[in-house]
Parts: C-alpha cells; structure tokens; sequence
C-alpha cells in the first residue's frame, strides 16, 4: 500500500482523464509488483483492495502540473526496473516538485490563454484589446490564491462589468457575450464536460453524470456572476445578447491566436518547455482538422472530426518513450474542441432574456458533447493495442 495509496490518490487528482484509464494504470501496476487488487473509480473517489484489505479515497479532480505528468509517465516505463520502495520515493518527489513557471508567468500565460482564445470566437482586434484586459485581471485574481472557490463567481462579474461598462460607453461593436467568454474560459470545465461526455459513451454511467452535473453547475455560476454584474451596473439583463461582428484579423493573426493559445496553456498548466512543440502541433492539427470538416459538413462532424484526429495523434505519440504523455499533448486540444463555451454563452443569452438564442447555446453544447464522445471513442478503438 505504500505505493498503491499514492498511486490512486495521485491519478484521483487529476481523474478529469478518464476512470476507465486510472483503473486500468493501478492494475497494471499492481500487477508488476505481485498484489492482487480490485479497484473502482468514481469522478473524484475510489476503492482500492488489495490482497482483501480496503481502503477508499476522496480528492477533488482537477488538471495536475503538466510537467508532474510528464515525469510520471517516465515513471510508469521505469517501474520494471524499481523496487516498490524506490517507485513510491520517486512517485512522492513527482508530487513534491515546484512550479516550472511562476506567478508573474501565469499572468501572462492568462492572458495569452483568453487573447488566443478570444481570436477564435472574433476575430477582430477589438476582442484581442478587451481579451487582453480581462484576461490580465482573471490571472491576477486566480494567482492571488484568494477566494479560490468563489474565482469563477468574482471573474465572471469582474470581466463583465468592465465589458458592459465599455459597451456602455459606446466603445464596442457587437454582442457583449462574446467579449465576456475568452477571459472566463479558464473556469470552463471543458476537460471535464468532455470526460462526462467520453464517460457516459463508455457506459461509465456514475462518473459521467456526476461530472456532466459538476460541469452545468459551473457554468451556471459563471452566468450567474455575469447577471450580478447587470445589477451592479443598474443595467437591464438584456444588455446581455450575442451578435457576432465581421472579422478584421487575415489568416496569419488567426492561426497566430492558437499559438498564442498554446503558449498560454503552458504557462498556466506547468507544462515542460520540451513538451510545447508536440502540444502545439496537436492543437494546430486538430483546429485545422476541425475547421476544413466543419467547412464540409458542418459544427458537429467538425468537432467530431477533429476528436478522432487529437485522439488518435495524441494516443500513439503518448506510447513512445521519451515523447510528452497523451494528456500533455491532448489538453490543449481538449480546449480548442470544448462545447464549453456554448453552454456559457447560451446560458448567459437566456439570463440576458433571449431565451430562444439561449436554448440555441445549449443545445449547440450539447451536440458538440456527442460528436466529441463518439470521436475520442472510435480515436481509441482505432489505437488500441491487439
């Protein structure tokens, strides 16, 4: 159990890749070390016996240190050569290791995060500047380590109140909503709506639905604080509507958004600088695969399409030693598929007192969901060893 224990509290903490895979490492391991062990993962517990003796464990699920991931995957090939003793040490100075990037970088890293990401949903330079601004004040709030549990809740009013407070003045084109999204993005669980999505697909029923539920009430929050904010303002909710203004930025800025956006994820997620060019590939190859297949067939067998390439790119490259683990490479990507930001915006529509461009958001995240399932799931089937 000196292993074992650890070993499952570690993979619970960052349990948004999938029970079925945690599972399936704590065997495997156990297997390597001659202990016969029952093992069950639910979103963010587990039971584990071993050799009749049970222990069960809770932690809150979330996104580990990247570069944490990066050095437990090399310990997982090492495990053959390890004694237990060794593999535990070793898995306890894996968790014990310092932030790669400090706080002045995860700012920046923030505001790279909502500008990159602000650029796919507007392509102008009007949502790069207000990205930018919002961004800078989500990264400071979320490095301050204050009020952790209330961050989505106080950003989300935060971000709003300067957007409305602009558009207020006259400074801005379009819908607000679409200026508010980027700087949030950040608090949507899109890693965890698409585990929910890629869960309930496998028929992992408990897991999936208690993530999908975690994962609306999220959103809920953040479109809540967006409706306080109105209050603050003394503005009507329906100041709150989404129209979506002509781009101004060519191809080069676009694509440059995404690079961007894969600068921030690294900076905010830890992640090892050696492991950035793989990331990046992958989140390039999957917007683009996502792009030309929406082009053809629409959003959801775009996003479809693009769930089979990540899957499939990040599986195989993720089984060769000495490359960055799938979840490194396919985080990224996770985000640019992510039905997230439709639910935010749909739900934000219906406060704001569109109800019928509302229920359009939630039912475009709800498509988005399935088509994201069923790629991962056949990317998967596609790559399976034997």
């Amino acid at each position: 159990m000196d292993l074992l224990g650890p070993l499952v509290e570690w993979l619970l903490r960052g349990s948004f890749e999938g029970t079925v895979r945690s599972e399936r490492i704590v065997r495997e391991v156990a297997a390597r070390y001659g202990y016969s062990v029952e093992v069950t993962f639910l979103a963010d517990s587990a039971l584990l016996t071993v050799d009749g003796r049970a222990c069960s464990y809770a932690r809150e699920p979330g996104v580990p240190p990247l570069d944490q991931v990066t050095a437990f995957k090399a310990l997982l090939a090492d495990l053959g050569e390890l004694s237990e003793a060794e593999a535990a040490k070793r898995l306890a100075e894996i968790q014990r290791m310092p932030p790669r990037w400090n706080k002045g970088w995860q700012v920046a890293g923030l505001v790279l995060f909502s500008v990159g990401f602000g650029i796919s949903v507007q392509a102008t330079w009007q949502q790069v500047g207000v990205s930018a601004i919002t961004g800078l004040l989500v990264g400071l709030l979320v490095v301050s380590g204050r009020m952790r549990l209330l961050q989505p809740f106080v950003a989300s009013i935060l971000v709003t109140v300067v957007v409305l407070w602009l558009y207020d003045r006259g400074t801005l084109d379009g819908g607000p909503i679409q200026l508010i999204v980027p700087a949030l993005f950040y608090f949507i669980p899109g890693d965890a709506i698409s585990a929910a999505a890629l869960e309930l697909a496998d028929n992992r029923m408990t897991a999936g639905a208690a993530r999908l539920v975690y994962s609306f009430v999220a959103l809920l929050v953040l479109a809540f604080g967006a409706l306080v904010a109105t209050v603050l303002l003394q503005m009507p909710p329906s100041v709150l509507f989404d129209v979506t203004v002509p781009g101004n930025l060519g191809p080069f800025e676009v694509w440059g958004g995404w690079v961007l956006f894969a600068l921030g994820v690294m900076f905010v997620f830890q992640m090892a600088p050696r492991d950035f060019p793989w990331a990046l590939g992958l989140i390039l190859l999957t917007a683009a695969a996502a792009e030309l297949a929406t082009r053809a067939f629409g959003d959801p067998f775009g996003t479809f399409a693009g769930a089979v390439v990540m899957t499939v790119v990040a599986l195989r490259l993720g089984r060769r030693r000495g490359l960055p683990p799938a979840y490194v490479l396919y985080l990224g990507a996770f985000y640019v598929l992510t039905p997230g930001s439709h639910g935010l915006r749909g739900l934000e529509s219906w406060i704001g007192g569109h109800p019928i461009q509302g229920v359009g958001g939630v039912a475009d995240m709800v498509s988005l969901l399935v088509a994201i399932a069923v790629g991962m799931l056949v990317g998967a089937t596609v790559t399976r060893k034997g």
